[in-house]
């Protein structure tokens, strides 16, 4: 008998506390943990079984690049309230 030990990995990250109940309210119908499910995520993503989405493919981004692209733009602020909404963010 082999005397090897298996070395755990913690992994976390940061959602909205929204995101996360909903999650695990999600989760729990079909009776997974979200360390569950992020464990089996991992285990696919390991093993190359993840088709991963590539989001400018979207109908949503397809029409917004054709949106753009003819003009149809309509403007929600300037350059520095963006930099100062990313500084909000960041101090949070």
């Amino acid at each position: 008998m082999s005397n090897s030990v298996i070395k755990n990995k913690t992994v976390s990250t940061r959602v909205t506390l929204d995101v996360s109940e909903r999650a695990k309210e999600n989760l729990a119908k079909q009776g997974l943990t979200v360390s569950e499910y992020i464990r089996l995520s991992l285990v696919k993503a390991a093993n190359n079984e993840v088709r991963l989405v590539n989001f400018l493919e979207t109908p949503e981004a397809k029409e917004a690049k054709k949106e753009a692209e003819s003009g149809q733009l309509e403007t929600i602020g300037t350059l520095d309230d963006l930099t100062d909404w990313i500084d909000n963010i960041n101090e949070d």
